[in-house]
């Protein structure tokens, strides 16, 4: 069955975790949160604000019941781990103001808190009745699904460029200078044996590239600048040529090497083929049980009733 790559979904999933950790198909508990995680005491205090304490418990209880790849994202990374805990922390601490000066009991809120809950109950049990089959999607049907959407796994030419950059600023006078600068750059440059990479690093004011010699890696052709792609599409691996001029500044490149127009292989197109298919098929599923339940039980409205309605 052929689904189309460009649609947009949407999952009205209004459950308000500090990274968004929950996984779009639900929440379903995990045996290990991970051992990071778990080898701490639940009962361990990991951070504090005022009087409220954040527990290792209540951060394992947010791992267990995470996306597997946002969990170990965030695990392995220690900056992004301390801005959890920090999220959790701040958070639990804004619900505790709420909650002292008696905020929460307010009708409105406390009614906006049950609408809530009764959306996420919502949301999760139609996710969990409409979960694909274990199986899903097969090997002939991602082989399809990779036939029908070739179009989607174009890859444009690349081209694998170093450059070193002077940036124009508008006045004549520094501009000259910087002009006559570049110039006298790009025959160094392009003299036999010159060292493209030194210069890069000692001259070049693309603070990304410099550190590298100039290196930009490999960057699709058509994600160059106007001006620069011009010019790189005419040149040969081992050229150097410049100075260019953009709106940016002035350039000195060398082309290191490129990459021909080719269609992404089926096993690197697999994930994406699987994640859309398996989208596709929750979307069917959750379809016909809605429909299966409309046509068990249908909806009735009286009309003499709701007339009265004010």
């Amino acid at each position: 069955m052929p689904f189309d790559l460009n649609k947009k979904y949407t999952v009205a999933l209004m459950v308000m975790l500090g990274l968004c950790f929950l996984s779009p198909q639900g929440v379903v508990a995990k045996e290990d949160a991970s051992k990071k995680a778990a080898d701490v005491s639940s009962d361990t205090v990991i951070a504090s604000m005022g009087s409220v304490k954040l527990y290792a418990s209540e951060l394992n209880k947010l791992f267990v019941n995470s996306d597997t790849k946002a969990r170990t994202r965030v695990l392995n990374n220690p900056q992004l781990l301390e801005q959890t805990i920090r999220e959790e922390l701040f958070k639990k601490f804004i619900v505790q103001q709420a909650n002292t000066t008696g905020f929460d009991k307010q009708p409105q809120v406390q009614w906006a808190m049950a609408r809530a809950g009764e959306n996420i109950l919502l949301e999760l049990y139609l996710n969990s009745k409409s979960r694909p089959e274990d199986n899903f999607p097969n090997e002939t049907m991602i082989k399809d699904a990779y036939q029908e959407n070739l179009s989607h796994f174009q890859v444009p030419p690349q081209v694998h460029v170093a450059q070193i950059f002077l940036p124009l600023t508008g006045d004549g006078k520094n501009d000259k200078e910087t002009t006559d600068q570049v110039n006298d750059l790009a025959s160094k440059a392009k003299k036999p044996n010159a060292d493209f990479a030194s210069l890069a690093k000692e001259f070049s004011k693309h603070a990304e590239s410099s550190k590298d010699g100039g290196d930009m890696g490999w960057i699709p052709l058509n994600q160059l600048l106007p001006e620069v792609s011009k010019v790189v599409e005419t040149m040969k691996a081992g050229e150097i040529k410049g100075p260019i001029q953009s709106p940016q500044g002035l350039h000195i490149l060398k082309l290191i090497e490129t990459k021909p127009a080719s269609v992404r292989s089926l096993d690197e197109a697999k994930p994406v083929l699987i994640a859309g298919l398996k989208k596709q098929r929750m979307e069917a599923l959750r379809a016909q049980f809605l429909k299966d339940l409309l046509e068990k039980t249908p909806a009735i409205i009286d009309s003499a009733n709701l007339s009265k309605l004010k």
